[in-house]
Formats: C-alpha cells, structure tokens, sequence
C-alpha cells in the first residue's frame, strides 16, 4: 500500500512596482507516486486579479467606499474616516507594530504556512489590501486519493502546439486556479513554457469543454497584497501601488 507523501513547495514572495493586470504564482506537483521519472509532474498556478484589488484601494482613496465583505480579501487602512465596518485600522506610522499586526493576520489565514509574508512598512502606507487562499483543495472532490478524476464542464484549452491540457477553476472575482498537464514526454517542454506570459494569453482561449482527467490533488495556501503608499512632493500628491505575493502547497 503506498503511503501518503506531503510535499511542500514555497514560492518566492516578491513586490512589483507600477501597472499589474493579474498575476500569477505557479507550483510543480508530482504527477504520480512514487514518481516515474524526474519529469513526472504537472503545474497549478493561482491566478490574483491585481486589477481588481487595485480597484478596491483606488476606492478606499476616494471620498466614499463601496468595497462590500467579499471571503479571502480583507482591507486595512490607515485611517477609515467614514466609519467603515469593512476595514480594519492599522497605524502604518508605527511600521513595526503595523508589520506585526498583519503578518500574523497572513499567517492565521494561510493556516500559518505562510509567515512573515510583509517584510517591513513605511510611514507613508495609506492601506493594504490582502488576498488570500485557505487549504483549497483542488480539484474539488469526493475520496482522499492522490490521484483524483476530474470530471465535468471546465473553461479548458487544449494545447497541440506545446502539448498541454489546462483548465481553470474559479474561486471569487479576485482568484482563479488553472491546473496545466502536460501530455506524455512533453512534460519538459511544457515546464519551459509556462510563464506569466504564456499563461496570461492561454487563458484568452479557454472555452467551456467537458473533461475527464486524472489529476494530483493539491492543497493551495497562497496571499498576493497591494499597498499603497502616499507622497506629497511640491504640493502634489502622489501615490504608489506595491505588490506582494507568496504561495505554498501539499500533495498528499
């Protein structure tokens, strides 16, 4: 009887300056266990709408919010002038204490397998808009097997060019999840082509296909942050968009 593997990968987190649509982290899983060769694997990748997040601190900024409670997007700012009930304050001229303050609200929401996710804050952060995924099972299904059998009608592409299958799976309107499985002996191919890019211009060409595919579970834990800064520089005011994101998973 095989037993059970967990395997945990930690992407990078990084900040990205200036104008961002979406984003995406992507992690490798094993396709099967024990694995068959080095190349045996396939990818998830968890799609951040920037854009939107983007969107709701451009709001927070203006003269009266419309952000209503939305599951795995949380606002912080650093004054809420009219009384909002979904925000939090967050005193960013105490950089430490703001640092501490939601580090440890990433790490309760990922479970704690994302830790000191905001490496520091200025005195300048007027907000923090936090994006997060919780212990999502993907796919969706019934049975603790490894290997699960997605069944159904998915946005799917099927990619004859580089060799690839990729559907998506919706969580809200700021994260989706797209599961690319590479076809035999083009795994390595594949692997090289699965960039931001790439993944940006496939999803253009997803349409609604019915499925049925063997593919790994993973469990995602994952959070993608936009903060705003504010200058005022010659009696102008200014602000700056920062972007941060982390991403961790098991495959049991």
């Amino acid at each position: 009887m095989m037993k059970a593997l967990l395997f945990l990968c930690l992407g990078a987190s990084f900040v990205h300056l200036g104008v961002l649509q979406n984003l995406y982290l992507t992690v490798k899983a094993p396709r099967h266990l024990p694995q068959q060769n080095p190349l045996d694997f396939v990818f998830f990748s968890l799609e951040f709408n920037i854009a939107s997040l983007n969107a709701i601190a451009d709001d927070e900024d203006g003269p009266g919010s419309s952000f209503q409670p939305t599951d795995g997007v949380d606002v912080f700012l650093n004054s809420a002038t009219n009384e909002e009930e979904n925000v939090a304050t967050v005193a960013f001229n105490n950089p430490a204490e703001a640092r501490t303050k939601l580090n440890n609200f990433v790490t309760e929401k990922t479970s704690g397998k994302i830790n000191n996710f905001f490496s520091g804050f200025k005195t300048t952060t007027d907000s923090v808009i936090v994006s997060y995924v919780d212990a999502w099972k993907l796919p969706v299904s019934e049975g603790k097997k490894y290997i699960v059998q997605l069944k159904g009608t998915y946005n799917a592409l099927i990619n004859t060019e580089v060799g690839f299958t990729m559907i998506e799976i919706p969580k809200n309107q700021y994260v989706n999840a797209l599961i690319i499985i590479p076809d035999n002996g083009k795994e390595e191919k594949v692997g090289k082509a699965v960039t931001d890019a790439n993944l940006a211009q496939w999803r253009k060409s997803l349409s609604r296909q019915m499925v049925n595919l063997e593919v790994p579970r993973a469990t995602l834990y994952a959070c993608a942050a936009v903060t705003t800064e504010l200058y005022s520089i010659n009696g102008f005011d200014y602000n700056t968009n920062k972007v941060a994101a982390r991403i961790s998973a098991t495959f049991p």
